[in-house]
């Protein structure tokens, strides 16, 4: 346990969702204020007769951007980065003091439930997620509930909305269980390239390359 989540997880239920990382408390804590601090601040001065109690009004907003991202109707303008702040501000009102390394936030039902990622300190050797890193504290992720779920979604043919398990799959034979990469536009000559990052949550989870023994360090 500690005072913020390094990765919080979006699943949607259906292998996609998001995934977000926060570097350290105050990263986290940036976070959740850039969401619920606007909110709380707009209830300031006279009270309005009937107005509702500010928290609960806080966890309304909360559940309305976090069901658009389960939805897949968050506005364009919007993007991963409101729904990474939304998600710390419900992280952060879930609990008190010490926050599970790993937070999953997942729907059932129609109802949301959050809970400590643990299977994401197993480290079995293959991706349980891999997550476009394209904001400042993530993007888009695809989930793999098994080795085989990965396999099968690498050997598919690439497309725009899934083409980074093959590239992993290809370059990797042995991961953490997140993998995160940037896709790398050069303006000069036109071509994209993809900067990896592992994930391992401090445990020890080579990523090792595929017909070739070196290991790399991993964060």
């Amino acid at each position: 346990m500690a005072r913020f989540p390094e990765a919080i997880f979006l699943h949607r239920g259906d292998g996609w969702g998001y995934g977000f990382f926060f570097a350290n408390e105050s990263d986290f804590e940036r976070a959740a204020d850039s969401f619920a601090k606007p909110i709380l601040r707009s209830f300031q001065g006279a009270p309005v007769p009937n107005q509702p109690d500010p928290n609960e009004h806080l966890k309304t907003a909360i559940a309305t951007l976090l069901g658009q991202a389960f939805e897949r109707t968050v506005a364009p303008g919007a993007g991963p980065e409101a729904v990474s702040r939304a998600a710390a501000a419900c992280v952060r009102s879930n609990f008190s003091g010490n926050v599970p390394q790993v937070v999953v936030i997942e729907r059932s039902d129609g109802k949301m439930a959050v809970r400590a990622g643990a299977e994401y300190l197993q480290q079995p050797g293959h991706p349980l997620a891999v997550v476009v890193d394209a904001g400042p504290h993530g993007g888009d992720a695809q989930f793999f509930a098994s080795d085989d779920e990965y396999r099968r979604a690498a050997e598919r043919q690439p497309d725009t909305r899934s083409w980074l398990p093959q590239i992993v799959y290809r370059l990797y034979a042995h991961t953490p269980s997140v993998v995160a990469a940037r896709p790398i536009r050069d303006t000069a000559s036109g071509s994209t390239s993809v900067a990896f990052r592992a994930v391992t949550f401090g445990q020890n989870a080579p990523l090792v390359e595929r017909n070739d023994p070196v290991i790399s360090k991993n964060k």
